[in-house]
């Protein structure tokens, strides 16, 4: 399989899609420093992955945040992933998925995953949320639709905010409002 270097994304204008979200990177960040205390003792599958997908993953998430411009609720960003990067959430999505579908070779990951999740966020978070919550960002980081690529083009290119622009941003926020995104503006949100 041929990867790019970069993913182009668009993002919505309100972080808040990411920012809610912000303890699923506090909980990789901890899945990576056990799982490299397994391997440093010997025992380098205990959480599935390595702990390098896991810092990777969290690392992102954490960069994505800070780099989002101030909140516009009508807005859209464009951002360049790393390939890397993407595939590195997608694999800890996959072992997430595992630990809540009560996968053996994951009981680890449910574990510490699960016992964070409950103790230290206020309210609680259960892993079927935490898994919900890393697929929404995916879901925005990997939507590859071609409202995506006019956007983007018309970004890059700083080109004019016509009619296509117009209608490829609304399938954009059609398609964050499908994937269960709240704070998207509606179809008639002013251009």
């Amino acid at each position: 399989m041929k990867h790019r270097a970069d993913h182009p994304c668009v993002l919505p204008g309100d972080p808040a899609w990411i920012d809610d979200a912000r303890y699923v990177q506090e909980i990789l960040d901890c899945l990576a420093a056990a799982a490299a205390v397994a391997h440093d003792y010997g025992d380098p599958e205990k959480y599935v992955l390595p702990h390098l997908p896991f810092q990777v993953a969290a690392d992102t998430l954490g960069r994505i945040r800070c780099d989002m411009p101030p909140a516009r609720r009508d807005a859209v960003f464009l951002m360049a992933l790393p390939a890397f990067e993407l595939e590195a959430l997608w694999e800890v999505l996959g072992v997430l998925r595992r630990a809540r579908d009560a996968d053996e070779d994951a009981a680890e990951v449910l574990d510490l995953a699960r016992d964070y999740a409950m103790r230290c966020f206020t309210p609680p978070r259960g892993i079927d949320e935490v898994v919900a919550d890393l697929e929404r960002i995916l879901a925005v980081l990997s939507l590859d639709i071609p409202a995506v690529r006019t956007v983007a083009t018309t970004l890059l290119l700083e080109g004019e905010h016509d009619d296509a622009f117009r209608c490829a941003r609304e399938e954009l926020f059609a398609a964050w409002r499908a994937a269960g995104l709240t704070g998207i503006p509606g179809p008639d949100a002013s251009p």
